[in-house]
């Protein structure tokens, strides 16, 4: 491969992927490039007398007549083989395509292409490290590829071809120090991919200097640092409180609506009217109503005057789209010059000195060593060093090598400002709006509000998952193996096989091998006591295991019981984990003061057996912290040891939980701030609603409140349906109830098939309906949460299917968005109480119920009301969709409480009743009549 190669960009179109079954090539086309630009094209159909499936018709348009008069591969071999020979082949997904066209040119009697052969796909994720998809299609718009038929092989091969010449360019364009770093990690990539990065480096430009905006510091190439420059004059100075200012000043830039003006000026008029103090705002924006502009824009005004604000958000995901409304919609858009920075707890971000150790060292996990590929590019466009910004798997254990760890390092960063987190604490002072998740706000709220100016405004938005957060962190967990299992971990560090382990490093040192030889006999210690004591929690627990769940509630009593018997053996723990952190401590002054001696692997091996003791000695410590809150337990409301399959202790957790949240949200947050704007699509469950004060430590004569009016008509857009003769829901799913939920989906269904959201509060019914529905004949695509993949990848690949029905739960009743004008229908089959037998919810309950409150009225229900609402609310984002919801559950029809969820219901809707037939009638009706009036 040089660089006057001649490559040959395949694709084709198969009746499967599974050569075992004999599946066929039915169109067979390539693109040859040479010289930085497309030559030639050549593009035919194949007919070898075989059956095209049907999926395969509806993924690729082509069927038996497309085919009909076009020649066998028998025939077209002699040319595709002349065509090939002598060029590199190119494909996207190389190692199926390059494998499948030689299996058919050996079946027709030609002997398989000795050629090289490149991945696109490889190329494409090392070159643009921070795409979040990597599908020929999502490439081909990202890079504003023609690509007029996807999964016709013509138009897919022309878009590849194109592809490589964007990934040919994008090499060029790198330093050629980051191509060199990037070579000597020596990839294990398809068929020859490594060669053609070998060919790039190879005929690199060779410059004395870097390109502009680059900087190398330690063997690093980065993008150079810049503060913001201070910010221009803001195109508005004075706030539109009237309509008609509004139109003037946002002509062409916001559309009007009423719902959100009023966000605006009930927050500008809340801060800026100095004739009385301002108060907190709970405000509900349904979707639809402009929430976040609504409290952006009169944040800008307020801002103005240099006090910075601060918005929380549930998720990070969210942080990332509030930021591209804060750059494309408040200041391109309105004239805003606001500086944004979105703020994450350290652990989301590239530590540079553990990566440049990581980077020369050879791991033998091929996975990380892509990882460390992918980050040398990005390094050269970062400005966050936010590991997000790669979408690798959290759980990859290269994340674990490279992020920011609480243990201590030998050495302070040799990177100084351009340590990613300094950098981060360094922008914060320059910043306008600051962007934070509920996590962070609530563990971080004092140390960020001394970095900032002045007492800053604060925004929750989706305010409701805000006590979550708290319950969460005032949650406790003991897993019982984190000794074992980490203690396995450091002894793989130091006798390892595979690969030099840290007894062979240190050998020639006697005084470090026989410090390390004492630490392994501390360890062995800590392992055997910590067996004993778990053996004896389990006998003193006398926990009784069942098949039928996973997590059992726990006798306080008895867990003190075991602290008063293990006394000595506890002791003796703390004991041991004091003389192993010692022992560490002693090996790396050792290690420090011979530092020059080691190599980069070697120090990789010391930085990773630091982490493992380290969590050793965090697992010692859990258990210890733990076992006092027992002690404590009059601030406890709640154990459970949550088990597995086999019953084994070492993958058992004991938890424990405290529900009184509320002073501890004004302690950990709402003090460092002025009055606080809480904010959601879902807030309330009635007018009256007490619920969300309560859980947001709220009181009513500091607060205003506001449900602002969604701008859908609700009468015309949606019908609300509800069951009239149901089968109570079982507790434990029975095959009754399984038969009447899934027979009822199909029913409803097959009345007008339309693309179907299902909303669940238990995997196990998921599981169970699923299995009945799937392969159904007359039904499209069923997918299943814990079934079929993650949301993210049931959503994509729902996409373009004309009636995919999806069986959702947790994540699918919020926070999900379906593409414009999609979801047609959405089914409840019940009413997402809270499973009340469940050990959380008894220790809830019994919370509550020592506070003088009945458990059902004051928390089930209205979080079952505020689920539903927010079920609901995923069939109506936008002003141009319609559909049909319907209630599997009569309950709502036949309980007391039934009524107060239809109220919360039917503020908007207006509820139809009847059997499935008439349902089935109704939801035909509705959905043609729609259509006619569109």
């Amino acid at each position: 491969m040089d660089s006057n190669s001649k490559y040959a960009v395949v694709d084709m179109e198969t009746t499967g992927t599974d050569l075992r079954r004999d599946d066929r090539i039915i169109q067979f086309s390539v693109s040859f490039v040479q010289n930085g630009k497309i030559s030639s094209t050549f593009s035919t159909y194949v007919n070898d007398g075989v059956a095209i499936p049907r999926e395969i018709t509806e993924l690729t348009g082509i069927d038996q007549t497309t085919i009909k008069t076009a020649p066998s591969f028998d025939q077209l071999a002699p040319q595709i083989y002349q065509m090939l020979r002598g060029t590199v082949f190119v494909a996207h997904n190389v190692n199926f395509d390059f494998p499948f066209l030689n299996h058919h040119l050996e079946r027709v009697g030609f002997p398989s292409l000795e050629i090289e052969a490149i991945d696109t796909v490889t190329l494409s994720q090392i070159f643009f490290p921070t795409l979040t998809s990597y599908r020929l299609s999502d490439l081909s718009a990202h890079f504003q590829i023609q690509h007029q038929h996807p999964h016709s092989s013509a138009s897919d091969a022309d878009a590849t071809a194109q592809l490589l010449l964007r990934i040919a360019q994008r090499m060029q364009d790198l330093p050629n120090a980051t191509l060199q770093s990037l070579l000597a990690l020596d990839l294990k990539l398809p068929q020859q991919t490594h060669e053609f990065i070998k060919m790039g480096a190879k005929v690199h430009p060779k410059h004395d200097h870097l390109p502009a905006g680059l900087i190398e510091l330690e063997g690093l190439v980065l993008k150079k640092h810049h503060l913001p420059a201070a910010a221009q004059h803001n195109r508005l100075t004075k706030f539109p409180l009237s309509k008609k200012q509004k139109e003037r000043d946002f002509a062409g830039h916001l559309e009007w609506r009423a719902s959100q003006s009023k966000m605006m000026n009930l927050i500008y008029r809340n801060f800026a009217d100095g004739k009385q103090p301002a108060r907190n705002l709970l405000i509900e924006a349904p979707t639809g109503s402009g929430k976040t502009l609504g409290y952006l824009v009169p944040l800008a005004f307020l801002s103005q005057s240099g006090t910075p604000v601060v918005i929380s958000t549930a998720t990070i995901s969210l942080q990332e789209q509030l930021q591209t409304v804060v750059q494309e919609q408040l200041n391109q858009d309105l004239g805003f010059h606001l500086q944004s920075l979105v703020l994450k707890s350290k652990r989301h971000y590239l530590d540079l000195s553990r990566f440049a150790t990581a980077v020369v060292a050879d791991d033998s996990n091929h996975l990380s060593q892509f990882s460390k590929a992918q980050i040398l590019v990005w390094l050269t466009e970062t400005e966050t060093g936010d590991l997000d910004e790669l979408h690798i798997p959290h759980n990859a254990a290269i994340l674990q090598q490279v992020n920011y760890q609480s243990e201590p390092q030998f050495t302070d960063s040799e990177f100084g400002d351009y340590d990613f987190w300094h950098w981060q604490m360094q922008r914060l002072q320059t910043t306008d709006i600051i962007i934070v998740n509920h996590h962070y706000l609530y563990q971080n709220a004092t140390r960020l509000t001394s970095q900032l100016t002045g007492i800053p405004y604060l925004v929750v938005d989706e305010a409701h998952h805000l006590p979550e957060v708290a319950f969460a962190a005032q949650r406790q967990e003991w897993w019982l193996g984190a000794v074992k299992a980490n203690v396995g971990r450091v002894r793989n560090d130091i006798f390892q096989t595979h690969e030099q382990n840290l007894t062979e490093i240190v050998q020639r040192n006697r005084n470090l091998s026989a410090n390390l030889q004492r630490l392994v006999a501390s360890l062995t210690q800590i392992e055997e006591q910590q067996q004993q004591l778990l053996q004896n929690l389990i006998q003193s627990l006398q926990v009784r295991f069942t098949q039928q769940a996973n997590v059992i509630g726990v006798s306080a009593a008895k867990l003190n019981q075991f602290m008063r018997q293990q006394q000595v053996e506890l002791k003796h723990q703390e004991q041991q984990a004091r003389r192993l952190e010692q022992l560490l401590t002693t090996i790396n002054q050792s290690l420090g003061q011979t530092d020059g001696q080691w190599l980069a692997s070697e120090y990789e091996t010391f930085l990773r057996f630091n982490e493992h003791v380290h969590q050793v000695l965090q697992g010692l410590a859990q258990m210890q912290l733990f076992l006092r809150s027992v002690a404590e337990q009059q601030s406890v409301d709640g154990f459970w040891l949550r088990y597995g399959a086999d019953h084994d202790p070492n993958n058992m957790r004991l938890e424990l939980a405290r529900f009184d949240t509320s002073t501890r949200l004004h302690k950990q947050i709402y003090q460092y701030f002025k009055p606080i704007i809480f904010t959601g699509a879902v807030l309330f469950t009635s007018k009256k609603s007490q619920y969300i004060y309560d859980q947001l430590d709220l009181r009513r004569n500091n607060t205003r409140m506001k449900r602002l009016a969604a701008d859908f008509d609700y009468q015309k857009q949606v019908q609300l349906m509800i069951a009239e003769n149901t089968p109570m829901p079982a507790v434990v799913e029975n095959e009754e109830y399984v038969a009447f939920v899934a027979n009822s989906i199909q029913k409803i269904y097959h009345a007008q098939p339309v693309p179907t959201l299902v909303l669940f509060n238990s995997l196990e019914l998921i599981q169970a309906v699923y299995a009945k529905l799937h392969d159904q004949a007359g039904i499209g695509m069923v997918l299943a949460a814990g079934i079929s993949g993650s949301q993210s990848k049931i959503i994509r690949r729902s996409e373009g299917k004309k009636a995919p029905i999806i069986l959702g739960a947790n994540g699918f009743w919020e926070g999900v968005d379906f593409p414009p004008n999609y979801l047609k229908s959405i089914i409840i089959p019940r009413i997402p109480f809270a499973a009340p037998d469940s050990p959380l919810m008894r220790a809830r309950a019994h919370y509550l119920k020592q506070q003088n409150k009945n458990p059902f009225t004051s928390y089930s229900l209205p979080h079952a009301i505020i689920e539903m609402k927010q079920g609901i609310g995923r069939l109506l984002r936008r002003s141009d969709d319609h559909g049909i919801i319907t209630i599997l559950d009569n309950r709502i029809l036949t309980k007391r409480y039934g009524k107060q969820i239809l109220t919360a219901l039917e503020e908007n809707l207006t509820a139809k009743t009847g059997s499935i037939t008439e349902i089935q009638q109704q939801q035909k009706e509705f959905l043609l009549k729609y259509n006619q009036r569109k």
